[in-house]
């Protein structure tokens, strides 16, 4: 109990902070975005260099792997998704009405953010390492199989595209990863100025993360929807654990790999959805009120998840 509460306030002091700003006013609503887009373009990429440049070789081994194995993984979760949901369509008004909106939600969760802190605390360092193996092309896979939902099913609320944001949350990402598998591989150490630089903005990304998922969470408009998404995140979970379960065929990964993907299971919604959402158009109101209700399902099993690992 000693270890767990200091974990569980890490966990929930910056998600708390984040629902005072939102529900106070005390951060306007149209600059909310831009806190969002400094988590995503600057400090998560530096935080994956970070991690990248320390890593060893029996480490580096699982890099391949363990990003394979996401495209997989969200490649089994969009096949599954899109037959419940085209099966579903035509039977319910609210299925058909919010198709691409839970087909984005499907597909989509925390496991780049809120895990790797889970992954640090249940696992350790490894673990956490791990993680970022999984999610180092988070962005590019993500925004794939979201553009196949409302592109190429035609599913987008309208056809424009934003480019401009695309471009901005995938490159600085990929060249923080090359950046660092280069330096990590050669083992090539920053001069004591730049480490300092790096491991300052890598060590928001967390946190600042945490606090833009409280900063989304509106719990009076959420809990008008809570009724028809409550049935809907508990198929998406039961997606989620039957393609996990698929990886876990698969040789490629080692007894951490392994648990890293157990956790990522229990990921709520995350708030990248809601950036990948508004480039493609869709309806993120509806977005923001499932990853509310989403987040607090998650805080209310998450000292369960501690107490049995």
């Amino acid at each position: 109990m000693s270890d767990l509460i200091p974990a569980l306030v890490a966990l929930f002091l910056p998600i708390f902070l984040g629902l005072l700003c939102r529900n106070g006013n005390f951060i306007d609503p149209s600059h909310r975005i831009y806190i969002q887009q400094f988590a995503v373009r600057v400090t998560i990429p530096f935080m994956v260099f970070n991690s990248l440049i320390v890593m060893d070789l029996k480490t580096a081994g699982q890099f391949l792997p363990m990003s394979l194995g996401f495209f997989l993984f969200l490649g089994i979760v969009w096949l599954i998704s899109w037959g419940i949901l085209t099966f579903l369509a035509p039977k319910s008004r609210w299925v058909n009405k919010y198709k691409a909106e839970l087909f984005m939600l499907a597909i989509s969760g925390n496991i780049g953010y809120i895990c790797w802190k889970l992954h640090e605390l249940l696992i350790g360092a490894d673990g956490l390492q791990r993680g970022i193996f999984y999610t180092s092309f988070f962005w590019p896979i993500l925004l794939f199989y979201g553009f196949l939902i409302t592109v190429v099913l035609k599913l987008t609320k309208h056809q424009k595209l934003d480019k401009k944001s695309i471009h901005f949350n995938i490159i600085p990402l990929l060249i923080m990863v090359a950046l660092g598998l280069i330096f990590g591989i050669m083992n090539i150490s920053l001069p004591e100025g730049l480490a300092q630089f790096s491991e300052s903005f890598g060590s928001m990304a967390v946190p600042l993360i945490l606090f833009c998922m409280g900063l989304s969470i509106s719990i009076k408009s959420s809990l008008r929807s809570a009724l028809p998404l409550l049935p809907f995140l508990v198929v998406r979970f039961v997606v989620w654990i039957a393609a996990t379960a698929i990886l876990f065929q698969l040789p490629w990964f080692d007894e951490t790999s392994r648990k890293v993907l157990i956790i990522n299971v229990m990921a709520p919604l995350g708030v990248s959805i809601m950036v990948i959402s508004d480039m493609f158009g869709l309806d993120t109101d509806f977005i923001a009120n499932s990853i509310t209700i989403s987040t607090l399902i998650f805080l209310f099993f998450l000292p369960f998840l501690f107490y049995f690992w």
